[in-house]
């Protein structure tokens, strides 16, 4: 009985893990000016020049960075982790390096 329950539960996380995955993921664009780098859907772009892009985003914090989901996708995506200094964060794959800076409200995708 014990086994049951233990295994009931280990599904049940994995099918949670896995549909948070696809639900995390439906909401994130691959952007091919920054090399496929996830953007959010709900992110409004409202500024942009050959170097950078700033879209508004209400989940973007300048204390508390991105949303963990955000995070997921970017790794997910075979983004990885280079710098954190303050609200920017640098992200590299493939010898592609994107700069990302979480303001309040707002996030800012460069290059």
């Amino acid at each position: 009985m014990k086994n049951k329950k233990i295994n009931l539960a280990v599904v049940l996380i994995i099918f949670l893990g896995i549909s948070y995955y696809f639900v995390a993921i439906s909401k994130y664009e691959l952007s091919e000016k920054y090399s496929n780098f996830p953007v959010p859907i709900s992110a409004q772009l409202t500024q942009e020049n050959e170097y950078n892009s700033v879209y508004e985003w209400s989940k973007s914090s300048d204390e508390n960075g991105i949303p963990i989901s955000y995070s997921l996708i970017i790794w997910v995506n075979g983004w990885e982790k280079v710098v954190r200094e303050g609200t920017l964060t640098i992200y590299e794959k493939d010898g592609f390096q994107i700069h990302l800076s979480s303001e309040r409200d707002e996030i800012i995708i460069g290059r």
